[in-house]
């Protein structure tokens, strides 16, 4: 059925839009002063909105097509970004999220600083891994026109996305930020996409910018070892024609942290008669149809499967041992409308200020983080901020489970919000109060054949167990072995307390040897979402790999001293923060380590890490 874009079309199109974006797209096509005169949308008053609307359908009945506006001066882009959300920002985080609208073709991306030299013979760089960061690094080498290769163990791109393809997958960031901010207005189907159509995205990723011609599937790194006399890695690597070794000048392990999963090991569990299922190893033809359940853990993964599976099972138990904060999502689950992608696809700069509008609402998150003494001298629990949140999502609960005091008892946390990974409610507490599901919170002592069996001495019959216990992230580079310099194993130097890096990304003693989403890599705070980190970090390599090359140079590394200093201060900054605090339960949170160390998270604000990563602090490295 064909589509009458009308004037009615078009007002529904501009009402259905995010409207700090129309406003922001519409004033920087008119430069009305009348609409920089009206305060954010959560600020509107009726006759405001009514003036916006109307203005913005005005324009567009003339004015509608497709076509993207060219970046603004600097001057002018930061008085839009300023506009957008009512707030002026910092030099700091206008560099740090200048280039979140997107309106640059290839933006963060490293560049030659003069023409590009003649490369030594031979010359060629390896990545780990074709996930998201295994892509923005290939495109990178790609841009600066550098030989690669990608290896990837699986049968196709996607990382985390090509093995978890269990029921209810999805991304839980908004798709629109979720995605390369070099593709230009992908036309995502859903706000949050599932994960057939995130993997279609990476598929499609990897063809168009040239990644995929240079990537081998089914390639498994064994080792990798450096040899100091030609300042080569050494990869031997097992493929579907046996083993090989292939020779790197650079080598990038683009492997994500979500790589190896954790799998339990229950008394009894060889006996249990059913099946016995982790999400990331999910059977293509397995459905939950009929079946007894049990789903075992409440993290990103377990929350969004309950729901569909139990949809179509006789019955699901849902095993809970910590209880999360699961915050809702507007439109998570809903399709992008028709008018929507009109808007998309019509309205000049309304894709880029929508993108940047995405992300704006992350931007003060590092306030959850920081603890308020004068606040809990005053009677509050941690900071205003958060005690707030706390409330919000407590009444949030009682209202998903119809205020069922004997759920709420034992959903509500015991600790503060942002101490875990956010989790996104997929209808999860709804489900709970279905007839076939029951909570169960009693720790599960061992597995019968006939099921489950908790500590209360109860047997849960199920014909299938799902052991949504998520992955171990602290194995960074497991389970392959590394030998840097004179077979230094790096495994033994992280063992006293845990895997470290440089800026998340260098370890010394290996180089030309870089890790992308490694070890307190991922922020906690500031307004990006991962995949710009991903580019941010391929940027970083692609600098060092430019001034190697312009420098004649072949060996590129952390200094010791650098990366001691650097991790000082990561531990110094992480002990300020919530997750380490009591009332962040840090005994109860994977981004800990066993040693009570911050492990995945770069503790930084947001535009802080942004410039240690964009802006090289050559000091801290040695180039021969």
């Amino acid at each position: 059925m064909e589509t009458t874009v009308d004037r009615a079309f078009i007002r529904r199109a501009v009402e259905l839009g995010d409207l700090n974006a129309v406003r922001v797209a519409l004033y920087q096509q008119t430069h009305d002063p009348e609409l920089a005169a009206l305060p954010v949308a959560a600020k509107l008053t009726e006759r405001d909105r009514e003036v916006l609307v109307t203005k913005a359908v005005d324009w567009l009945e003339v004015n509608a097509g497709p076509g993207m506006p060219e970046e603004p001066s600097p001057t002018e882009l930061r008085a839009l970004m300023d506009m957008a959300t009512g707030e002026e920002m910092s030099d700091l985080e206008f560099e740090a999220r200048r280039d979140i609208p997107a309106f640059r073709p290839f933006p963060w991306y490293a560049q030659w600083s003069k023409a590009r030299p003649e490369l030594p013979e031979g010359f060629k760089a390896v990545v780990i891994g074709s996930g998201f960061s295994g892509l923005a690094m290939g495109i990178q080498f790609e841009l600066l026109g550098i030989p690669y290769l990608v290896l990837d163990r699986q049968p196709e791109p996607g990382g985390t996305w090509s093995i978890n393809r269990y029921p209810g997958i999805r991304v839980d960031t908004a798709s629109i930020t979720y995605e390369f901010s070099f593709e230009k207005n992908h036309p995502w189907t859903e706000y949050y996409a599932q994960g057939p159509e995130v993997r279609t995205y990476l598929e499609h990723i990897a063809k168009k910018y040239g990644v995929l011609a240079n990537t081998r599937f089914g390639h498994t790194l064994q080792s990798a070892t450096f040899d100091e006399s030609r300042n080569l890695w050494q990869l031997d690597v097992t493929s579907p024609d046996g083993a090989e070794t292939v020779e790197a000048n650079i080598l990038v392990n683009a492997l994500g942290t979500f790589t190896n999963p954790r799998l339990p090991q229950f008394e009894g569990q060889d006996g249990f008669g059913g099946q016995v299922v982790h999400p990331s190893q999910w059977p293509h033809d397995l459905d939950a149809t009929g079946k007894r359940v049990a789903v075992i853990g409440n993290g990103s993964t377990g929350v969004q499967m309950v729901s569909p599976i139990a949809e179509k099972a006789e019955h699901v138990y849902v095993f809970q041992r910590t209880p999360q904060w699961i915050s809702p999502r507007e439109k998570y689950g809903a399709e992008v409308e028709t008018e929507v992608r009109w808007l998309l696809d019509s309205f000049p700069g309304y894709w880029h200020w929508w993108r940047y509008m995405s992300v704006a609402g992350l931007f003060g998150t590092h306030g959850f983080l920081v603890p308020d003494e004068e606040w809990q001298a005053g009677g509050g629990t941690f900071n205003p901020m958060s005690d707030k949140l706390r409330d919000d999502l407590t009444a949030y609960i009682r209202a998903q489970t119809e205020g069922r005091q004997d759920l709420v008892d034992r959903l509500v946390p015991d600790y503060a919000p942002f101490s875990r990974r956010p989790v996104v409610d997929n209808g999860w507490y709804r489900a709970l109060t279905s007839d076939n599901v029951d909570l169960v919170t009693e720790p599960i002592t061992r597995l019968t054949e006939s099921g489950v069996e908790t500590a209360d001495g109860v047997v849960h019959d199920v014909d299938l167990i799902v052991t949504a216990t998520g992955f171990d992230v602290v194995k960074y580079l497991w389970p392959a072995r590394y030998a840097g310099r004179e077979g230094l194993d790096v495994q033994e130097f992280w063992a006293p307390d845990g895997p470290r890096a440089y800026l998340g990304m260098m370890v010394p003693n290996f180089p030309n040897m870089f890790v992308l989403y490694g070890p307190n890599s991922q922020p906690l705070s500031g307004g990006t979402s991962l995949p710009m980190w991903y580019v941010i970090w391929a940027s970083y390599v692609g600098q060092l790999v430019v001034r190697l090359l312009e420098d004649d140079a072949s060996s590129v590394e952390v200094t010791l001293d650098a990366y001691e200093r650097y991790n000082k201060a990561l531990d110094a900054e992480s002990s300020k923060l919530l997750l380490l605090q009591d009332y962040g339960a840090p005994e109860k949170n994977y981004y800990v380590n066993e040693f009570g160390r911050l492990q995945v998270n770069a503790p930084w604000y947001g535009p802080d890490f942004h410039r240690m990563c964009t802006q090289v602090a050559w000091d801290d490295l040695e180039i021969s």
